[in-house]
């Protein structure tokens, strides 16, 4: 784990929550205007702590502010200027709840727009893990409202898995309009996963229980050409491989057409285009320019604007419970030893050392 100061953790939520207007970033022509700039000083201050038992079922304890503090679960990386979250990784689980971790949602909602994320380090593909970074309504009773993740998978999983989560009446397909001449010429296909479920409703039938419409991002060694500018042989989607390259930009664009989402590997010719300082300076972002997403998620049987509503950013680190503990017969029983998720995340602390964001910084932008 690298060295992080936690000293000065508590001192920053005496800030403004949020700093955009002080930033040093800088646009021009501007077809999107920052509004919301959520980096190393202010990062904190931008976000409550929710401390609740788990809504998925987890073997997890969410912690509080003040104890996330005391336990070292948060702080900061100096050398990166960056944010760590973690879990906890020294000690054997007597409480029968789980394993204490971190759950981080953004004090202020957003309807529409584009949110970047530049993500050094996520946590890593061991048995055990949920991690995910995400939106969800704050003003509606889940599904209402909508939920759309960027980031996530479970325990050795090495591709992500972008999904949106309704209530009944939202469904997406393969054929939507993409426009922009891309990095590298015309586009000519709409996005780059492969859509695994087309039904956005959490209880749609012939569909798992809460699958939601679903698209997995290509695995390393796929058609990775495709993605963001990125002429790389591989596309290190999500945990030890998305770690292995120092991680990358995640960004999502939401219109009241479609939701989209492309990654950025840290290094990549796309990152090296578009964000070379994203902790410094940054272009106004072009979608348009950005060639064929990860995901996209549009059509006519989908009202965009009323199944998304108010939602808020969320980081957390869960462990086992209605997926990771689900999958866990797939490959993790028998790499473990262990017979159970739980057991496993019990009695074996040292197994997620790596299980720890390390975000340079979130960024907001909203159409003018």
């Amino acid at each position: 784990m690298r060295s992080f100061n936690l000293s000065t953790v508590l001192a920053t939520l005496s800030l403004p929550l949020l700093a955009a207007a002080e930033t040093s970033l800088t646009t021009s022509n501007p077809q999107y205007t920052l509004t919301d700039n959520l980096t190393y000083d202010n990062f904190f201050s931008a976000f409550d702590f929710f401390s609740e038992p788990d809504p998925t079922h987890g073997f997890v304890r969410y912690q509080t502010l003040s104890s996330a503090i005391s336990q070292q679960l948060i702080g900061y990386m100096p050398d990166t200027r960056s944010v760590y979250l973690g879990v906890d990784s020294t000690s054997k689980e007597a409480d029968s709840t789980g394993r204490a971790s971190v759950r981080l949602e953004s004090k202020k909602s957003w309807n529409h727009g584009l949110l970047i994320a530049d993500i050094r380090h996520m946590p890593a593909s061991q048995c055990g893990v949920w991690p995910a970074f995400w939106l969800v309504s704050a003003s509606k009773t889940w599904p209402e409202g909508g939920e759309i993740d960027i980031l996530e998978g479970v325990n050795d999983d090495e591709s992500s898995k972008i999904t949106l989560h309704t209530s009944s009446g939202c469904t997406v397909d393969n054929s939507s309009v993409v426009t922009g001449n891309g990095s590298d010429g015309a586009i000519t296909s709409p996005f780059s996963g492969t859509m695994l479920t087309s039904d956005c409703d959490v209880n749609a039938e012939g569909q798992s229980k809460n699958m939601g419409c679903s698209i997995q991002a290509p695995y390393q060694g796929g058609d990775a050409q495709l993605v963001a500018g990125n002429t790389d042989p591989e596309l290190p989607s999500y945990g030890t491989s998305f770690n292995s390259v120092s991680g990358g930009v995640y960004a999502m664009e939401w219109t009241a057409d479609d939701i989209a989402v492309w990654l950025f590997p840290r290094d990549s010719d796309g990152f090296n285009k578009f964000f070379p300082h994203t902790n410094e300076t940054m272009k106004e972002p072009d979608p348009a320019a950005w060639g064929p997403p990860l995901a996209r998620f549009g059509g006519k049987e989908c009202d965009f604007e009323q199944r998304f509503k108010d939602l808020r950013v969320v980081f957390n680190t869960a462990f086992c419970g209605d997926w990771a503990g689900r999958e866990w017969d797939k490959s993790c029983r028998e790499k473990t030893g262990v017979e159970t998720c739980e057991e496993y995340v019990r009695d074996h602390p040292e197994a997620f050392s790596e299980a720890y964001w390390d975000i340079s910084g979130l960024w907001w932008w909203q159409k003018k």
